[in-house]
């Protein structure tokens, strides 16, 4: 695999980035008021993944120089995926080296408007100036929905005395290319921004709590080796698990206002997906009330909640384990609803598990072939 076709073009107060990985054009999009790397870092980051799914060489133009610290870091980075994921392969990278530069003053942390990187603004907001928003990371929308995304961060942002550094990006089809998922490729991405932009120090919002660790794209182990001789990634959070966060959010008027976690849309939190009910969840067991999340919906519907896998399950039982501890009488009815919910779907996991050992899936494979399911089943950080 090869990064080549370097180039940079500015145009109406933005600079583009781009080069060619395996005949993609993949660009990064950032204000012109900022210095951005002129090295092949960023694409080295992007590339990797790719490269060790197809156990393909990675070869970065010479013209391109990296930092010596960070490709060192990815040897590391390669075994870590390798063990998790045996289907991306260790393989060799070839590339002159130069120590990094460094290029834009202060520290910055990823800023999404949800609820983990909201915790991690308000509790490092002391330490923080810039907050990097990124279209093309979890979404890639239409250029009005993008548009009023940064205005209403903008806003936020700004009035806790920081600057908002909008980024665009074509990452999100680029993965997708590869049938990658967005868990696998997450770090990979912010790495690559953060090694774009060049803020010597970059908080990574983390996802989970130390307690719920599991091989994800972004994580305590990997964040930190996506850094060079002038960037400095620092995975933030794992101390609060995301009831605790929301918790802290809710002492910030306008941090729970500004709160979008929705799958379907960066402005609006649709009030029906799996985000949008887990938090909405948290937000009535705290009595928190806010208009950014429409009407709760029914205790049926609670109890009817299918719970898809295991990071959705790690998030419902904290829902569970805060109304145990609680034991609220105002929100006993949804208690009630949460415990027979979580009881439901663990017969469901065990007839499932059962079904896997005795028949070795039989029962599924057949269900997908009579159903025509054609979900996309993408790449993942675990095998």
């Amino acid at each position: 695999m090869i990064v080549n076709k370097w180039a940079l073009k500015e145009h109406e107060g933005t600079v583009e980035v781009s080069a060619e990985v395996d005949g993609f054009r993949l660009w990064f999009r950032s204000p012109g008021s900022y210095s951005v790397s002129r090295t092949g870092d960023p694409f080295l980051a992007s590339a990797l993944i790719p490269a060790m799914l197809r156990s393909e060489p990675l070869e970065i133009d010479p013209r391109l120089p990296v930092s010596p610290l960070f490709l060192e870091n990815t040897f590391l980075l390669q075994e870590i995926f390798h063990s998790w994921n045996p289907v991306l392969k260790v393989i060799r990278i070839s590339a002159r080296t130069s120590p990094a530069e460094p290029l834009n003053t202060g520290t910055c942390t990823f800023f999404s408007g949800g609820v983990d990187s909201t915790y991690t603004l308000l509790k490092r907001q002391e330490e923080i100036s810039h907050a990097v928003f990124i279209q093309g990371f979890d979404f890639f929308d239409d250029s009005e929905t993008y548009a009023t995304a940064v205005s209403r961060n903008t806003q936020f942002i700004q009035s806790l005395g920081k600057t908002l550094v909008p980024i665009e990006t074509n990452h999100y089809p680029f993965g997708y290319r590869y049938n990658l998922s967005r868990n696998l490729t997450q770090g990979s991405c912010l790495g690559a921004v953060a090694l774009l932009l060049g803020f010597p120090r970059v908080y990574v919002p983390a996802s989970y709590s130390y307690r719920d660790l599991f091989p994800l794209g972004s994580h305590p182990m990997t964040d930190p080796l996506w850094s060079n001789e002038s960037v400095k990634l620092i995975h933030d959070g794992c101390e609060a698990g995301r009831t605790d966060k929301i918790k802290r959010i809710c002492s910030s008027e306008s941090g729970l206002a500004n709160l979008r976690v929705c799958f379907e849309n960066m402005n609006v939190n649709c009030g029906t997906c799996a985000k949008c009910i887990r938090t909405m969840i948290t937000l009535k067991q705290l009595h928190a009330s806010t208009g950014a999340f429409p009407p709760f919906p029914s205790m049926k519907v609670i109890r009817k909640r299918r719970i898809v896998d295991d990071i959705e399950l790690a998030f419902f039982k904290e829902n569970v384990d805060l109304a145990l501890k609680t034991d609220d009488a105002d929100n006993r009815e949804l208690r009630d609803a949460l415990c027979a919910c979580l009881r439901r779907n663990e017969r469901i996991r065990v007839l499932r598990e059962v079904e896997r050992v005795l028949l070795g899936g039989f029962v599924k494979r057949a269900y997908r072939r009579l159903v025509k399911d054609t979900k996309i089943r993408r790449i993942d950080t675990w095998a």
